[in-house]
């Protein structure tokens, strides 16, 4: 089963906007690009269960019951106080297997592509920014994709103008190693 959610959300209990930066908010972005991706399983008619924009992640995790046949890809935007900082990085647990780094490395060199931005490559959560990440607890091949810099403006401009062809092949990628396993 493929299991997919955008990292932060401005509805619900608890909102969280993420990152901000050049008149985004990170959350809104990551429901979109998650809604694009969805949009194309649907129109493969892929089975898929996706977090819901009201529930908070440790809700998400406890309806999921992802396990080894799972494939789960959540969504966020970096940023940093340096403006120029650009790429996409892919997260993955520090147990990760090689589907994990197999399926973290397309999805990264598949969005450098199509952005046309620095691929920053595969790192493990201890890595980020906060070491570690509730996502990695899941079993499943598992991945969570920074997208590219909110806060440079070029960056951005990149994804908004290729945030369609992006979900498609992001589609392709998850149907793939679903199918592996």
């Amino acid at each position: 089963m493929i299991f997919i959610s955008a990292g932060h959300n401005t509805k619900g209990l608890k909102t969280d906007p993420g990152a901000i930066g050049n008149g985004f908010k990170e959350a809104d972005l990551t429901v979109e690009i998650r809604d694009l991706v969805i949009a194309e399983l649907k129109r493969l008619k892929i089975p898929y269960i996706s977090d819901n924009d009201d529930e908070r992640l440790g809700t998400y995790l406890e309806r999921i019951k992802a396990g080894n046949g799972s494939v789960v890809l959540e969504f966020h935007f970096d940023a940093s106080a340096n403006t120029s900082a650009t790429g996409t990085t892919a997260l993955i647990e520090a147990e990760a297997d090689r589907l994990d780094r197999a399926f973290a490395k397309e999805l990264s060199d598949a969005t450098a592509n199509i952005l046309g931005i620095i691929n920053r490559g595969v790192k493990t959560e201890a890595e980020s920014h906060r070491g570690r990440l509730a996502l990695m607890r899941e079993e499943g091949i598992i991945c969570l994709l920074e997208v590219c810099f909110i806060s440079n403006s070029q960056d951005v401009a990149l994804y908004k103008a290729n945030k369609e062809k992006l979900a498609m092949q992001i589609a392709q990628i998850l149907i793939k190693y679903e199918k592996m396993i």
